[in-house]
Formats: C-alpha cells, sequence, structure tokens
C-alpha cells in the first residue's frame, strides 16, 4: 500500500505534462513572442505576423488588402493566446501533485521528509515547461503530437523510477521518526493509511479531472486554429506553403 499511496502525485504530474496526444499535424515549428508569429522550416523563420500584423514571406513584406489584414490579425491573436497554454498544463499537474503530496506528508506530521520529493516534482515540471519556451519565446517544435506520446513517455518513466525511489525513503523516514518516538504502533499505522487513502481519493476526484479538462478543451482548440488557418490560406494564398496546423 505504501507504494501505491505514494506513487499517486507523480502519476499526476504525468497526466499534466504528458496531454493526451492531440489529433492536429504540426508540419512546421511555431514560434510565438514578443506579440509576433512566425513559421521556421529547416531552422529559418520563413513566414512571419509582427506586432502590427503585418505579414512578410521569407523577410519580404506581403501587401494586404483590410479584409486580409482583419482576418490575419484575428488568427495571430487567437495563435498567441491558445498556444502558450500547452506549457502551462505542467503547471497545473505540478499543482495537483503538490496538494497531494502536503495531504500525505500532514497525515504524518513531517513535511521535511518530502522536502526533497517536492523538489523533484518542481524539477521535472520547469522541465517539461522549457520544452516549450527558447528564452521569453514560446516554440512549437514541428510534428509535436506524432512524437509526444512515445518521447514524453520516455521521460516520464525515468523521472517515475527517479521519484519513487526518493518517495519510499521518504515515507520510510517519517514512519520512522513516529514508531522511534513512540506515537504510533502497527494498528495505527495501518488505520492511518486507509484514512489516507480515502483522503486523497476525494482530493483526486475533486482536482484531477481539471487537468484532464483543460488539456482536452485545449486540444479543441487548436483543432479550430486548424479550421481557421484553412480558411485563411484562402483569404490570404501565400500563407499556403508554410503551414502551421493540418487536420
Amino acid at each position: 500500500m505504501k507504494s501505491k499511496l505514494i506513487l499517486i502525485p507523480f502519476l499526476l504530474v504525468s497526466a499534466g505534462v504528458t496531454a493526451k496526444t492531440c489529433p492536429v499535424n504540426v508540419p512546421n515549428e511555431i514560434h510565438v513572442g514578443e506579440k509576433q508569429v512566425s513559421v521556421y522550416q529547416d531552422g529559418a523563420a520563413k513566414l512571419l505576423i509582427d506586432e502590427q500584423y503585418q505579414l512578410f514571406i521569407n523577410g519580404d513584406k506581403v501587401e494586404l488588402s483590410a479584409i486580409q489584414q482583419q482576418a490575419i490579425e484575428a488568427y495571430s491573436n487567437n495563435v498567441q493566446h491558445y498556444l502558450p497554454q500547452m506549457a502551462d498544463i505542467a503547471d497545473d499537474g505540478a499543482e495537483v501533485a503538490n496538494g497531494i503530496l502536503k495531504e500525505i506528508s500532514a497525515s504524518f506530521d513531517s513535511s521535511a521528509s518530502f522536502d526533497n520529493i517536492e523538489a523533484l516534482i518542481q524539477e521535472y515540471s520547469d522541465k517539461a515547461r522549457d520544452k516549450f519556451y527558447q528564452g521569453d519565446e514560446f516554440v512549437l517544435p514541428a510534428n509535436v503530437f506524432d512524437t509526444a506520446e512515445t518521447d514524453w513517455k520516455q521521460e516520464f518513466d525515468d523521472a517515475l523510477q527517479h521519484i519513487s525511489v526518493e518517495s519510499v525513503a521518504s515515507l520510510f523516514a517519517a514512519l520512522t521518526e513516529e514508531m522511534k518516538n513512540g506515537e504510533i504502533n502497527f494498528s495505527e499505522l495501518q488505520t492511518k493509511f486507509a484514512e489516507l487513502k480515502v483522503k486523497l481519493q476525494e482530493y483526486i476526484s475533486e482536482h484531477s479531472g481539471d487537468v484532464a479538462i483543460k488539456a482536452n478543451d485545449l486540444c479543441d482548440s487548436i483543432k479550430g486554429l486548424a479550421e481557421d488557418e484553412k480558411e485563411l490560406q484562402t483569404i490570404v494564398p501565400e500563407l499556403a506553403p508554410y503551414p502551421m496546423f493540418e487536420i
């Protein structure tokens, strides 16, 4: 029971970081930053929508009509709004995991014993978030949804193994301290684990679903971007060779 209870928070981190694969193709690398959106091919910016919603293709400005300008502006704003939310999901998962960790440490009145686990949760959450940033610029890699499931699963498995070892050691330290001080016997320990299991199940039911809902909503928004882009390409044909999303 010990290992099952202590591993729950980190499974939730995985849910936050490795959001469900979204059925959208990302054929090119997309950069979002400084109120600009750009599409990269072979390491170079090929398409740029700047902060004034002007369109540049291979560095050359494309003259736009008023209708085209409005369409570009609306699409750029939506891309800037939705894409960075992918990185925010990692923070949401870590927040839920830390909440569960606090429930566990409070049950054993030994928060210090679990400080190293909290640091590890934050470390892996930061790594997940950093995957999407180069400095202050959000970067969505090409084919991100094609490779996410396998790449992130391997990284999560490595993280889980590392954190699991620390978790068992921390829990053992907390239990040893209580038993050494005569604060708990084996029967009381069984009762404490049973109560903790119920408490964690209630916490998970209340909070973990929010992360999954947010991930699903974000996927729907990205699918909406793909549909909007298809329409935008009919209005501004110059965009067609440099797609951001495809369904």
